[in-house]
């Protein structure tokens, strides 16, 4: 099993062709007297999770790797330098889960058939945990970051002895379709628009070694990849809601999507797709905004008019991660891509990201909403020293659970109280930062956040300046939340 795992690395962000499982190995290529040509793949996908100038973005390779070719020794990205690198701990401390690559070899089954984790080490570097036993090794691949004399941003990815901790063995064992994924954050995008050149670069294990070139016999192979992505401005907008789910194995989470066309013309062609990496179904479909029916037909684009919206159903079925034993999912949000002929939707932590967890058991899951005075999403506190509350409403429709409800804000203090039962929404205890209280199942509790400006201003930008509320359980799992933007100007009239 830790063999078949650690060759999947080979391909980790390339492949070598693209064959079905189960095809002959002679037959692609590879011979009685050695691994088939190592050659670029005859597909290989690139997309970012935002391509509006600026914007942190992730991104998401799916390629092929093909039984009978010879094994990546390294996998070698180059991005321009107008790009910015945040940095592999720029979404936490060093350990935090950035990304996983898995690969499909039973396309019946949904999501990857194996799953990977990767991690970072600090700001420079991460690792790919291939046997899922949390520690590192030399043999476990690694991800190193540095600029080249251009200033252009370099991703090496090192595979050693092939990816499957083996000299003796020089070709991929199996074919399958390969996933890698690095979540937003890490970069971002170019601050001016047009298209910007993305470079994969593969080298095999050298011939003679099986591992990284010893500069004597037969040289390793190389190939590149060369690719364009488009930086612009879109008029495409979406949101998400809920804004969490927590299910168990099995078990299909909903959520409810809408797509907004801001633009002038027809956006043709508008669907929803998963950027993770991540052992789940899924799929998306039409509904009717004002019953949730379903209509259209399952995983088919639509046409949005100009000025126009389009409501969806998402549905996401997890099953198991595993290796030696079964595993449930780290706690990260699902990044979509909402994308139509005329652009996509930027990401919007809160906004249009789902944070999704999954186990053996059922948790607590907490359907949460906020609301303003406003009814525009938006907490208008008017001055920067000014007080404004919300509303919140959540119901558990999980297994009930201690809970503790918290907020996460910049430049305001925030304090709450629970007002479940008070028809006229009074506060039960003398409002705190934090509220601790037991969560049970099918039963809805209400709440009011009150904040206050700490004395700075804060823009109207609601895809930045957000007050996120969570439901977290002793764990430190995320089972529920909600967030509304915050702005210290007035509200318009």
């Amino acid at each position: 099993m830790r063999a078949l795992g650690l060759i999947a690395a080979v391909a980790l962000l390339g492949g070598c062709g693209e064959l079905g499982v189960g095809d002959d190995p002679e037959a692609a290529g590879a011979g009685p007297d050695g691994p088939a040509v190592f050659t670029a793949p005859v597909t290989q996908t690139t997309r970012f999770s935002d391509l509006a100038p600026g914007r942190d973005t992730g991104f998401r390779l799916d390629s092929a790797i093909t039984s009978g070719q010879r094994q990546a020794y390294q996998v070698v990205i180059t991005l321009p330098a107008a790009y910015a690198f945040n940095g592999f701990t720029a979404l936490g401390p060093a350990g935090t889960r950035i990304g996983a690559y898995g690969f499909e070899f039973n396309p019946s089954s949904p999501g990857p058939d194996r799953l990977f984790p990767v991690y970072s080490i600090d700001s420079d570097s991460a690792w790919v945990d291939t046997n899922l036993d949390g520690n590192t090794n030399p043999l476990k691949p690694t991800i190193e970051y540095s600029q080249d004399g251009s200033q252009n941003h370099v991703l090496t990815i090192t595979l050693p002895r092939g990816g499957d901790g083996l000299t003796g063995s020089q070709t991929a064992s199996f074919s399958s379709d390969v996933m890698a994924f690095l979540r937003t954050g890490i970069f971002s995008n170019p601050a001016s628009g047009g298209g910007v050149p993305i470079t994969v670069a593969l080298t095999s294990v050298d011939p003679d070694t099986g591992d990284a070139n010893d500069n004597a016999g037969s040289p390793p192979e190389s190939f590149a990849v060369n690719d364009t992505v488009t930086i612009a401005q879109t008029q495409i907008s979406a949101a998400v809601l809920p804004s969490s789910r927590s299910v168990t194995y099995e078990r299909t989470a909903t959520a409810f999507a809408t797509i907004v066309n801001g633009g002038q013309a027809v956006a043709e062609n508008c669907s929803i797709s998963l950027l993770n990496a991540i052992k789940v179904g899924f799929s998306y479909q039409t509904t009717d905004p004002n019953t949730n029916a379903l209509t259209g037909t399952i995983n088919t684009p639509v046409d949005i008019p100009a000025g126009g919206n389009q409501s969806f159903v998402i549905a996401i079925r997890p099953e198991e991660e595993f290796f030696n034993a079964p595993i449930p999912f780290t706690t990260e949000p699902l990044e979509f891509v909402f994308s139509c002929s005329t652009g996509q939707a930027i990401q919007l932590p809160g906004v249009n990201q789902l944070l999704f967890s999954s186990g053996p058991g059922q948790p607590a899951d907490v359907i949460a909403i906020a609301a303003t005075a406003t009814n525009d999403g938006i907490l208008h506190l008017g001055s920067t020293t000014s007080g404004g509350a919300i509303g919140v409403a959540s119901m558990n429709i999980g297994t009930g659970s201690p809970l503790t409800m918290r907020a996460t804000a910049a430049n305001v203090t925030v304090r709450m109280c629970e007002t479940t039962g008070n028809a006229n929404g009074a506060c039960l205890a003398a409002p705190a930062a934090t509220l601790n209280f037991t969560h049970d199942q099918n039963t809805v509790r209400t709440f009011t956040v009150l904040v206050r400006g700490s004395g700075q201003a804060i823009a109207n930008d609601p895809a930045r300046n957000r007050i996120r509320l969570e439901f977290v359980d002793a764990g430190g799992v995320v089972r529920g939340s909600t967030s509304v933007a915050v702005t210290t100007a007035n509200a318009p009239t």
